[in-house]
């Protein structure tokens, strides 16, 4: 459910007023643009920081 919404300019005047259907098409239109440009590929994860690594293989160094 999408409220209607006044468009100020910079005088405080409204310019537009977008319906809350048009928001809604905008919105649902937007969703289904990127759910059809995801991928099922995993995704990268983040680097560990050096200083993490080292901490953890000195910690560690038994555990094969």
């Amino acid at each position: 459910m999408f409220f209607d919404v006044k468009v100020l300019d910079a005088r405080g005047q409204t310019k537009k007023i977008v319906s809350g259907q048009e928001l809604s098409k905008l919105h649902w239109k937007r969703f289904q643009s990127k759910e059809e440009n995801k991928t099922l590929t995993r995704a990268k994860q983040p680097k560990v920081p050096g200083w993490v690594k080292k901490r953890l293989d000195l910690e560690f160094r038994d555990i094969p």
